[in-house]
């Protein structure tokens, strides 16, 4: 087998672009992932590079290789020797929302020269960098606004400058505060071991009429307390689903939450299910203050609040949609959201089904 077609072989299928330019900054050659990554009516070869990457940073590099390769005859003395035309330039560009490493290789065959360019794709890994960030800084936040009220309170009543018929009213604050971040690290820790999956996920068939009536009782009296009407609809005969009973109450109980949290006074909150197909699907419907169609894209996110100062004052810990997505997807299930602003949302999941038979 020739060496040539063997390299040629390995280029196309690489998951990096490779693209040749010659000295005037046109394309000579680029690869399939190259092409697609940045496709152009008509194809990129023999046109120049600007017209399709825009970068500034990118353009200059390859202006002052050309230039330094042309001018300079190619000495080879350059950091990474690049097919001896010189030193090897290493940047990152961002090009329409992705972000590529770019490492530009001089070349050099006899009089004449070019460029070699390797463009990897680094978008996703910038993105899981943003949300690393975003975590570690959403962690931060969250729980220092609960340790600063709990600092706060705690020295007041160990200066001794508050008299007793009050001491009970900052212990009581103090308690709220702990609760709040307990719930926020049991909530992480959940999070974390449903994402890393070290918590396993057991499917047996599960009555899932028995689990929406008995996770429905148990939020009976805070959508009494709140004025809000909790009403049900579901079949006789609603066949069983395939899953882990305790995480899909709890994605049941998080959905019934916030739909009670978020519905004012007067409102209603209507669970419902369905037999479609080999699925049973699960509707958790309020008449509450809906979201923004701008905001949907993100709430399943880690910490993500429409109303972030609501939310908090409700004692959401924003973690609970991301806790039901995972579990969700963790059941090879589907969610769905339908949302309004000023009129409600439709919170629906979609759990693979069991026959009865094997009940």
């Amino acid at each position: 087998m020739e060496k040539n077609f063997i390299l040629e072989t390995v280029v196309k299928e690489m998951r990096t672009g490779v693209v040749v330019l010659d000295v005037a900054g046109s394309v000579r050659y680029a690869n399939p992932f190259f092409v697609k990554s940045f496709p152009v009516k008509d194809g990129v070869v023999g046109r120049n590079l600007s017209e399709f990457i825009k970068n500034t940073d990118l353009k200059k590099a390859v202006e002052d290789l050309v230039r330094s390769g042309v001018g300079g005859g190619g000495d080879g003395g350059g950091r990474g020797g690049g097919g001896d035309g010189g030193e090897t330039t290493d940047i990152e560009i961002n090009e329409g929302g992705r972000f590529f490493n770019v490492r530009v290789v001089p070349l050099r065959e006899g009089e004449e020269f070019g460029l070699l360019l390797f463009l990897k794709d680094i978008t996703e890994e910038k993105r899981v960098e943003a949300i690393k960030r975003d975590f570690v800084a959403n962690v931060s936040h969250e729980l220092r606004t609960p340790l600063a009220s709990i600092k706060g309170y705690s020295e007041t009543l160990l200066d001794g400058g508050i008299e007793k018929s009050r001491q009970s009213e900052f212990l009581r604050v103090i308690d709220r505060h702990a609760t709040r971040m307990s719930r926020i690290i049991d909530d992480l820790l959940i999070l974390s071991k449903l994402e890393s999956h070290t918590m396993p996920i057991i499917t047996t068939p599960v009555d899932i009429k028995e689990l929406l009536a008995s996770t429905r009782k148990g939020f009976e009296k805070q959508a009494r307390d709140k004025g809000i009407r909790l009403t049900s609809g579901i079949p006789y005969g609603l066949p069983g689903v395939s899953g882990d009973r305790d995480r899909l109450e709890q994605v049941v109980a998080n959905l019934l939450d916030n739909a009670i949290k978020y519905t004012p006074s007067g409102g209603e909150v209507h669970i419902s299910a369905t037999a479609e197909g080999s699925t049973v699907r699960v509707d958790v419907k309020d008449t509450g203050i809906g979201i923004p169609e701008e905001d949907m894209p993100r709430i399943f996110e880690r910490f993500y609040r429409v109303d972030k100062a609501r939310s908090r004052e409700l004692g959401g810990t924003g973690l609970g949609l991301a806790i039901v997505k995972h579990i969700v997807h963790g059941h090879n299930g589907r969610l769905h959201v339908e949302s309004t602003p000023g009129v409600g949302s439709t919170f629906s999941i979609m759990i693979p089904s069991v026959d009865k038979d094997r009940r």
